[in-house]
């Protein structure tokens, strides 16, 4: 049974002079466990718009009850 689903989005916070990526990742959690892929890739362009941050990444992370 799926519990929990989140997503989790990945951007370059910051280089430096050697070329090093610093990344962050910023989670939301208890999004909808009925959540698809394409509505995950408009959410992550959304949440871009809104924080002026250029996501590489988005990965939805499930937590199953297992019995």
């Amino acid at each position: 049974m799926l519990k929990e689903l989140t997503l989790n989005l990945t951007f370059v916070a910051a280089v430096d002079d050697k070329g090093k990526e610093t990344k962050k990742t910023r989670r939301f959690s208890q999004v909808r466990l009925d959540l698809t892929d394409a509505q995950a890739l408009e959410l992550k362009g959304l949440i871009s718009e809104l924080t002026g941050e250029d996501y590489i990444s988005a990965e939805l992370t499930e937590l199953k009850l297992v019995k």
